[in-house]
């Protein structure tokens, strides 16, 4: 954000059943008159003619600037471009002197002239006439708001200029009517360009919309802050393990949501802070972007969030992928690939020593590792030696995976 000026102001409130710059009305001539306002784009004739009537008709000495904002530019359907065309072809016959420019992205109201300045909420339009005189008169629309108009007292208004430049810089959604525009094919020109122009901003917002979108997503992979069930690691590889070897894995898939999930009805999701964000973000993209009304009916359908069974498929190729990938289609060869991680997992795990350890370590704390990977041999009969050299036949004490 730019600061372009500071200067003494008078904030001024307005009642919508009074008038708004009512000080033009003394005024035979209004000089160097600038104008910045704003109002719909299907309104163009009546804010023109508005504009033309109360302002431009008074204006003196150098040429005035208009600048009027419109609402819904990008929106505009063949038939209704076709009216602006007609409404710029006549604007451009009564511009002989004076610089007018419309823009599809300014949503400021200026008045300056005679050394004066005035910004504010009030647009420049019918809307700042006296709402219950205009109810009387033959005029269609009238606003009643409350509004607020800052009368600057500095006579310097260099800013006024420098404020025009910034808003007309942004010139891809600016077009200028000058009185070469009274031909009709250059009307029509102008105009396509102005609204496809629009439109090019449009797809670009739901560009960035779409971004925020896709970073929200990555930067949350997870939306449900889903709380799994306490299990040991042991039982969801040897799940995912079954899920892998057997031809008909859904049982066993079963077992593992029942396993690791409490619930597979996420309703209480819909309340969660994430979806709000997500909805926040959503409703920033554009009517046409793609798939925007599939994801907000998802959103808004009260119906209970269900992990659907539908889901499995993918979810068992995953597991899938997964168990390749970590050496789990078979837990045998498992233990065989890992056993010396194994083995350094039960050295360092003190939950674990007196079992596997027991006459593993002698009097100088030396780890006797053959001893332990005799221990994951395939042999069942295991033979110690005690302190005076005989050897001790029994039952080898296998490791099972859960107890890593």
């Amino acid at each position: 954000m730019d600061e372009l000026a500071s200067f003494n102001t008078t904030l001024n409130h307005r009642h919508y059943g009074e008038g708004a710059y009512e000080h033009r009305k003394q005024r035979s001539s209004l000089t160097d008159l600038k104008i910045i306002t704003y109002g719909a784009a299907t309104g163009l004739q009546s804010l023109f003619r508005y504009v033309d009537q109360e302002y431009l008709k008074r204006a003196a000495g150098s040429p005035a600037k208009i600048l009027l904002g419109l609402a819904g530019v990008a929106e505009l359907d063949d038939t209704q471009a076709g009216v602006m065309t007609e409404t710029v072809m006549a604007i451009a016959r009564q511009l002989p002197t004076s610089d007018l420019y419309l823009h599809a992205a300014c949503h400021i109201k200026l008045l300056s002239h005679d050394g004066i300045a005035y910004l504010g909420s009030q647009n420049l339009s019918n809307g700042a006439e006296p709402y219950f005189e205009g109810a009387n008169s033959s005029k269609k629309y009238f606003n009643r708001f409350h509004e607020v108009i800052l009368k600057v007292e500095d006579t310097d208004l260099a800013w006024v200029n420098t404020l025009l430049c910034k808003v007309l810089a942004d010139h891809q959604l600016c077009v200028r009517i000058t009185s070469e525009h009274q031909d009709r094919t250059l009307a029509q020109e102008l105009i396509k360009r102005f609204v496809h122009n629009a439109k090019l901003a449009r797809i670009i917002e739901n560009i960035t919309t779409g971004s925020l979108l896709e970073a929200f997503l990555q930067q949350k992979p997870s939306l449900m802050a889903v709380e799994f069930n306490e299990t040991s690691a042991a039982e969801t590889c040897k799940l995912v393990a079954a899920i892998v070897q057997e031809r008909a894995p859904k049982l066993r898939l079963d077992e593992l949501k029942e396993l690791l999930l409490p619930e597979t009805d996420f309703s209480w999701f819909k309340q969660a802070n994430p979806l709000a964000e997500l909805k926040r973000i959503i409703s920033r993209l554009g009517e046409d972007f793609p798939g925007k009304v599939a994801l907000q009916r998802k959103l808004d359908d009260e119906q209970p969030l269900v992990l659907p069974d539908g889901s499995d498929e993918c979810l068992i190729e995953g597991i899938r992928k997964v168990a390749r990938s970590h050496d789990l289609e078979s837990l045998d060869e498992y233990v065989q690939k890992q056993r010396n991680n194994i083995i350094h997992s039960i050295i360092q795990s003190p939950d674990y020593s007196q079992h596997y350890m027991f006459g593993a370590i002698d009097n100088d704390g030396n780890v006797n590792e053959e001893l332990l990977n005799n221990r994951f041999s395939d042999s069942d009969v295991e033979w110690d030696e005690d302190e005076e050299g005989n050897l001790h036949r029994h039952e080898r004490d296998a490791m099972s995976l859960d107890e890593n």
